[in-house]
């Protein structure tokens, strides 16, 4: 083993007389460098150069450290913030969406909210699931929720079978809430279908129980 080592060692004395400091780490030669005057051609001329990195002038020369340091971004710091100041995040929902009771052009009933798209598409996610209104499906695509509501048809004639068992004209219908992009935010409105509106009885219950998950 030690003859082994002593090629070794001697190995090593020699590629540092040969090759100097060649294979020396240079990771902390930054600490060392210095400012080198504009590069100058032959006949004293400058050269126009700009820097592609420049690094801003500071107040103050930092004191050169010691050994390397991972740069870190600055922890971030809330200037006059109070802990009974911040808005919880419902709060601030109801604020920017403002949820208002209102009609379109032609006479129909819409909850209106300002804000994007996107917001108040979750906003009215979340007040539909805490809400008693049946979500069974949503398609953001398209701006749909698809409410099942139980209705009473009294178009529906029941047979004298029906009355005498008590079978009433209760019937189970999908609704679609649609949530229409205006000029200043988005509008909800309820229908049976793609082109035929709710009533306006149902679409008062269903738009003011939005309304009030919105609000809480």
């Amino acid at each position: 083993m030690r003859i082994l080592l002593l090629p070794a060692v001697v190995m090593l004395s020699g590629c540092s007389w040969m090759f100097g400091d060649t294979f020396r780490d240079r990771a902390m030669d930054y600490l060392d460098a210095e400012e080198q005057a504009p590069t100058r051609t032959e006949q004293d001329i400058r050269l126009v150069t700009s820097d592609a990195y420049a690094i801003p002038a500071l107040p103050v020369t930092p004191d050169k450290p010691s050994s390397f340091e991972t740069p870190q971004p600055q922890r971030y710091i809330a200037e006059d913030e109070e802990a009974d100041g911040v808005a919880s995040l419902n709060e601030y929902r109801s604020e920017a969406l403002n949820p208002r009771l209102d009609k379109d052009g032609a006479g129909t009933q819409i909850l209106r909210m300002d804000g994007g798209f996107a917001s108040a598409w979750a906003a009215v996610t979340e007040a539909l699931s805490a809400s008693d209104l049946k979500l069974t499906d949503l398609n953001r695509s398209t701006g749909t929720y698809y409410l099942e509501m139980k209705t009473r048809n009294d178009a529906v004639q029941l047979s004298w079978w029906d009355r005498f068992w008590g079978n009433d004209n209760i019937v189970t219908e999908t609704y679609l809430l649609k949530m229409n992009r205006a000029r200043q935010g988005v509008y909800l409105s309820l229908l049976t279908d793609a082109d035929n509106l709710a009533g306006e009885a149902i679409t008062a219950d269903v738009l003011n129980e939005i309304k009030a998950q919105l609000e809480k």
